[in-house]
């Protein structure tokens, strides 16, 4: 008998759907004919929980989950490049609370959205091509990172505008960058995967200093000393075989 390592032994269930619903749809949104790529609620601010956001084509729209399954549309954000294709989403928030809606795609342009002013507040411009995923710290909602199809992932502040970190080089992915996030309390902690066949753990803990001195930069963003982080602290190559 083969043996099956701790954690991967087969599930086994029923095809038969359970006479119990546990669920039911409440409502369905249609926008225009464009595909929508990204639907994300806003966790940074519990007086927002009932918040999401969506992205397709060149438009970022927020709705609010009301009583009884009806949903509102409380915003949306035309961007002024009908080309522009919007690939992600993520919810961030400004030193003093207030609630940014930043958003990427097609164009590497990364648009930040000051929701509660209803304006565009900053546009990051450094990917060399199309940014395919945008996440935010959970425990400095002020930061998010990003993944491109540049092969490089980066770290911005939100509130400052400075691109703090960069991603990549000899250690770095071979191709591009699909999808990246944070660790939940590791603060320190990113892991990127992409179509190299790769996942990538990368720290900033040596370079913690950096994104200190992001908060109180004053100066112009383009001024600020973006550090490279060559080199993760773990590489896992996925091998398919068929």
């Amino acid at each position: 008998m083969a043996r099956i390592p701790l954690g991967c032994e087969p599930v086994i269930g029923s095809l038969v759907p359970s006479k119990k619903r546990d669920y039911r749809v409440t409502n369905r949104l249609q926008e225009g004919k464009r595909p929508l790529y990204a639907v994300v609620f806003n966790f940074i601010d519990s007086r927002y929980f009932n918040v999401f956001a969506t992205v397709g084509g060149n438009r970022v729209t927020v709705y609010q989950c009301l009583e009884g399954g009806v949903i509102a549309v409380l915003q949306s954000y035309v961007d002024e490049d009908k080309d522009e294709s919007f690939y992600t989403v993520t919810w961030a928030c400004n030193r003093d609370g207030s609630p940014f809606v930043v958003a990427g795609g097609i164009n590497g342009i990364i648009r930040v959205i000051d929701a509660g002013h209803e304006k565009i507040d900053k546009s990051f411009v450094g990917h060399g091509d199309s940014v395919n995923e945008i996440r935010t710290q959970p425990l400095k909602p002020s930061l998010v990172v990003s993944a491109s199809k540049d092969e490089s992932v980066r770290l911005w502040n939100v509130h400052t505008g400075v691109c703090i970190l960069i991603f990549a080089g000899a250690g770095g992915h071979r191709n591009e960058v699909l999808s990246v996030d944070f660790h939940p309390s590791d603060m320190y902690r990113i892991a990127s995967c992409g179509m190299d066949n790769t996942v990538k753990i990368w720290s900033m803990k040596e370079f913690w200093p950096s994104v200190e001195k992001s908060f109180t930069w004053t100066d112009l963003p383009s001024k600020f000393p973006t550090k490279y982080v060559q080199f993760p602290v773990r590489d896992y190559y996925l091998l398919f075989l068929f």
